[in-house]
């Protein structure tokens, strides 16, 4: 059995070396899921101006890095992330689930030009 997917079955963290930088975003998904539509996981960082390469992917919160997707079945409090989903494999068959990601992600996106705006205008 291969030693990660033991440690995943067991809901066991692994250890971070502190050597390795820790990326600055963090996408939560469920133990069982399956990421292999990377066209789409993509695609929905891309709109969040986030590159895959900066992002961790995990079943669990980790302490440092910002939280920008939850993608998990059970949602957990404090919700943190800039947006909440379905897993994927529902977002595929569910519309209803991919329109509401869709308005989550243009809500931030007007947040974060607000935040952008009022910053230069305050400096100005």
């Amino acid at each position: 059995m291969d030693k990660s997917a033991f440690l995943d079955a067991m809901n066991i963290t692994r250890w971070l070396s502190a050597d390795k930088p820790l990326k600055p975003y963090l996408v939560l998904h469920d133990l069982d899921a399956d990421l292999s539509d990377q066209t789409f996981i993509h695609d929905v960082l891309r709109l969040l101006n986030v590159d895959i390469e900066q992002c961790e992917f995990d079943c669990e919160m980790i302490k440092g890095p910002q939280v920008i997707w939850d993608m998990r079945k059970t949602k957990v409090r404090p919700r943190v992330a800039w947006v909440v989903s379905a897993p994927l494999t529902d977002l595929h068959a569910l519309v209803d689930e991919k329109r509401h990601l869709w308005q989550q992600i243009s809500q931030h996106l007007d947040k974060t030009q607000q935040l952008s705006k009022g910053l230069t205008n305050e400096q100005h």
